[in-house]
């Protein structure tokens, strides 16, 4: 079990907002949903 940070917050260390974004875009994904 990983005891550090979530993968999810690991790749969003790593990649740009605006990138996340695009990839959002090109998926049809909604990034301003919370749960």
């Amino acid at each position: 079990m990983n005891t550090g940070k979530l993968v999810f917050a690991q790749v969003m260390d790593f990649l740009p907002l605006h990138e996340f974004r695009k990839c959002v875009k090109r998926y049809q994904g909604n990034y301003k949903v919370k749960d």
